[in-house]
């Protein structure tokens, strides 16, 4: 299931993905009864394709519809995306289902819609942005979707095997241990994410492995970026079957290093979103890598085991620099592989306090927060 909530500036994207996705369904490795069900919200009517083996077209427009909404829908609504994935599991019925989520993205922060409109702000996001007026329009401050409201949609419709979310932020502790329950894999980026996002000529191939696919969607990932000077990517992989257990672990760390985590110099740990009033921006925080946190926190003692511990959870592959579109201007930063494990984490900070997002509180109603921060 593939489901792009493009009503936003990378309208246009939707027929070059879409286009990918049909050489890679052409792939002779793949099945005759894979198929990919595909809904795009973009600034014509929302539409559900169908394209399996026998699927000759080569390009979007050359696709018929097997259902046309009758008029606008929310794409950046919880409700839709379950909807969506209840109709593609009623008619079209599988052994085993993942789900490509495409859109942009600021992983964990909790959308504040409302609160932007009013005070005419650039938005930040959760995941999605429906501009609501069928429009390519770069403007973003448009309808998100909670990261919680995700989770619990798609556990009412059964989970998935997989989740691709192809948007930026998006591999955070916080996101993964909100969907622990929504999907057994999660592979995603950390950091921003280059404008063409996955080459899905390659992808879909490894989406469609009955074994280890979600590894080899991690390779087919990484690797369309290996050769490439102008970009980079961080991207990793997340069982969520561990979660659990990890959380119960880094509690203890949480515990025992507490008034150190929040006391620590940050200035030099792997950041891919920078929080600063000047041209980075205070709408998203820092996107910290847990490996370099943990990495400038822990004793010698505590972070070796602590590594044995993540990597039960986490498999990461990076480029030697990654890729920003962000406030601090269209370049390539450089990765401490030292510090790199393809996960961010939130440390509620005190620099955060006052800030209009109110960040520190929002954190705290996380499942993460509450299991691994909570005083208790």
């Amino acid at each position: 299931m593939v489901y792009m909530a493009v009503e936003n500036n990378l309208s246009g994207s939707a027929a070059s993905d879409v286009a990918e996705m049909l050489v890679g369904m052409a792939d002779k490795g793949l099945y005759p009864n894979d198929r990919l069900v595909i809904f795009i919200d973009d600034v014509g009517m929302p539409r559900i394709y169908v394209v399996d083996r026998t699927t000759t077209a080569t390009l979007m427009t050359q696709l018929t519809p097997v259902k046309t909404y009758e008029g606008e829908v929310n794409s950046a609504s919880a409700d839709v995306l379950g909807e969506f994935v209840a109709y593609a599991k009623q008619h079209y019925p599988a052994d085993s289902y993942g789900l490509v989520l495409g859109s942009h993205a600021s992983g964990w922060i909790p959308s504040n819609y409302l609160l932007d409109m009013q005070e005419a702000v650039a938005s930040r996001r959760s995941f999605g942005v429906d501009n609501g007026i069928n429009s390519s329009s770069p403007n973003l401050n448009g309808r998100q979707m909670n990261i919680p409201d995700m989770a619990h949609a798609l556990e009412q419709q059964g989970g998935v095997d997989y989740l691709l979310i192809d948007a930026c932020l998006m591999q955070s502790v916080e996101v993964a241990y909100e969907l622990r329950h929504a999907a057994k894999h999660i592979v995603s980026s950390p950091a921003e994410i280059p404008g063409p996002g996955a080459n899905y000529k390659t992808m879909v191939p490894a989406m469609f492995m009955e074994t280890n696919c979600e590894k080899k969607m991690l390779q087919a990932y990484y690797q369309e970026y290996c050769n490439k000077p102008n970009w980079g990517i961080v991207v990793s992989e997340v069982s969520t079957a561990g979660l659990e257990a990890y959380a119960s672990y880094m509690k203890t760390l949480v515990d025992k290093y507490r008034a150190e985590l929040l006391a620590a110099d940050y200035d030099n740990v792997l950041n891919y979103f920078k929080y600063d009033v000047g041209n980075w921006g205070t709408d998203i925080p820092d996107c910290y890598d847990m490996q370099g946190v943990m990495k400038n926190v822990l004793s010698e003692e505590d972070y070796a085991a602590w590594q044995q511990e993540v990597a039960k959870v986490v498999t990461c592959m990076h480029t030697d620099f990654w890729y920003s579109g962000g406030r601090g201007g269209y370049r390539t930063y450089t990765i401490d592989a030292e510090q790199c494990c393809g996960v961010t984490m939130f440390v509620p900070l005190s620099k955060y306090e006052g800030n209009r997002y109110e960040f520190d509180d929002t954190f705290r109603n996380t499942a993460w927060a509450k299991k691994v921060w909570g005083e208790n």
